[in-house]
């Protein structure tokens, strides 16, 4: 009777990377609402070109 039953069983022993995460995930709902699609699409290809650089340099 004294044990509480856990919900969330997941453990995230660093919790700054989860405040990372969750920051990431509100501007990014908060950018979807307020900008229009043909933003998104731009940023998205700046962001793939990026990775592609640095993985072309590793």
């Amino acid at each position: 009777m004294g044990c509480r039953k856990r919900i969330f069983k997941i453990r995230i022993k660093n919790d700054r990377i989860l405040g990372i995460l969750l920051v990431a995930v509100g501007t990014t709902i908060i950018f979807v609402i307020l900008l229009p699609p043909s933003v998104w699409i731009v940023t998205l290809g700046i962001i793939l070109i990026g990775i592609g650089y640095k993985l072309f340099l590793c």
